[in-house]
């Protein structure tokens, strides 16, 4: 199952990194977050990193796709229960309409693989709002992860989180 879930994300970069060679749109990013519902009762942290391609649709907006790597720390009363870190690796569509003023909103949809054994991965989404200027963008996100999984029905990995974007 790891196996699958590591190809598929290697052929999604693999691709958006064939396009970029034709056109703008490659964007890497670098967030980090604090867990909230849920996920705060098992984490004290979250950080990650993102590598999305988005192709002008219209002046202002942008559409596309992202993968990445979503990490959640720990925190000690957790981790002395015997519990450890988790992520999942979010592969999604993005979308992105930016105002004149250089404000954007923007939006993530898709699925959240999980990388820890016995922790299903589910729907994933984000909203987000932040600054773009000519070489990076600055935002604020909630994202979150519904986790479909029996022995964790009904857990969600959310955190609000600060992003910074570079455009390659």
């Amino acid at each position: 199952k790891m196996k699958k879930v590591l190809l598929t994300a290697a052929f999604a970069v693999a691709g958006m990194v064939g396009v970029s060679a034709q056109t703008s749109g490659v964007e890497g990013t670098v967030h980090v977050g604090i867990p909230v519902g849920d996920a705060a009762d098992y984490s004290s942290f979250n950080v990650g990193v993102d590598l999305a391609y988005l192709h002008p649709i219209a002046d202002n907006f942008k559409l596309g796709a992202k993968v990445g790597y979503d990490h959640f720390i720990a925190d000690s009363n957790f981790k002395d229960l015997g519990g450890e870190d988790f992520g999942f690796i979010p592969l999604a569509a993005t979308a992105k309409y930016e105002f004149s003023n250089n404000l954007f909103v923007g939006a993530d949809l898709g699925y959240a693989f999980s990388t820890k054994d016995g922790l299903d991965g589910g729907l994933f989404w984000q909203p987000k709002i932040g600054y773009s200027g000519a070489s990076f963008d600055v935002y604020a996100g909630y994202k979150g992860i519904s986790v479909d999984n029996n022995q964790y029905s009904n857990f969600n990995a959310d955190a609000v989180s600060l992003g910074f974007a570079y455009k390659f």
